[in-house]
């Protein structure tokens, strides 16, 4: 038995789910011993994809607070939680990424550990529509998208929050939300996009399990110092020297690893050096 399993054989953690998440999380971590059961919660109250509910903080905010509803609502003293998000990438326009974050808050042992994903390969697309669309381009769009396994969302284009319709996985389906969507719309447009609900989007499961992966691999590193579970990366040092000119750059010199309980911080220097297309003197 691991040390991290010493730590964790025995013991529950809450899932704080709204669907059926808890086999993609439950696998990973129960190579640390971690039991893992699901606690239904109205999980939309902390935001919603589709905008009628703001998501308020940052995901990592987010996903505790589920984690911690999750404790008061099982009387466990562990509670689990994920969290997604998506946005523009910083370095690609019209690029999306997905970042899938999981949480762990232990009580007894007084940690809150996380690991993250981040990735360009999560189905997230949109088509404008309208009720003259032709069924051959949604049909094409459906394919590229992987539908009906990847279910759809339509939507008013004009931002309306009524004739919103969710978990769309037939094309008479689709048609029957083009036409409320627009019908409810001013300007007589409709919005398909993926439904990126974990439970419909087979892209983002499987980056939740190599975060929940990640999540069970910190959990069986422990602290050089006070030994609690969670150790790994916590920041980097920028400054990399440039490959042609020697001056640092944005790069990571160093990736900086840290516990979740103690103030024990360690360094990684990183090896090399930096591309120059990254060097504020050489390309600025």
């Amino acid at each position: 038995m691991t040390t991290a399993q010493a730590t964790y054989a025995g013991r529950t953690a809450a899932l704080a789910t709204k669907h059926g998440k808890g086999p993609l999380i439950a696998t990973p971590l129960a190579a640390v011993g971690l039991e893992v059961v699901v606690t239904p919660l109205d999980t939309d109250s902390f935001g919603t994809f589709t905008g009628e509910v703001p998501r308020r903080g940052t995901p990592r905010e987010v996903a505790v607070r589920k984690a911690r509803a999750a404790i008061e609502a099982s009387g466990l003293d562990v509670g689990l939680a994920s969290e997604g998000s998506f946005g523009p990438h910083p370095a690609m326009p019209g690029v999306t990424t997905d970042l899938e974050l999981v949480v762990l808050v232990d009580d007894r042992l007084g940690v809150t550990v996380s690991e993250r994903v981040v990735t360009t390969a999560t189905a997230a697309a949109s088509l404008e529509a309208t009720a003259a669309t032709s069924s051959a381009e949604l049909e094409r769009f459906c394919n590229q998208v992987g539908f009906p396994d990847q279910a759809l969302i339509c939507r008013p284009a004009d931002g309306t929050r009524q004739a919103i319709t969710k978990a769309i996985t037939s094309l008479d389906g689709l048609h029957r939300a083009i036409r409320a969507a627009t019908g409810a719309s001013r300007d007589r447009r409709a919005v398909v996009e993926t439904d990126l609900r974990a439970h419909l989007c087979p892209t983002r499961r499987v980056v939740i399990v190599e975060a929940a992966t990640r999540l069970a691999r910190r959990l069986a590193s422990r602290c050089p110092r006070c030994e609690t579970p969670g150790f790994g990366q916590v920041g980097v040092e920028t400054g990399l020297p440039c490959r042609w000119c020697g001056l640092p750059t944005d790069a990571p010199a160093a990736l900086v690893d840290g516990c979740a309980r103690c103030d024990f911080r360690q360094r990684r220097p990183v090896a090399g050096d930096a591309d120059p297309s990254t060097c504020p003197a050489c390309n600025p």
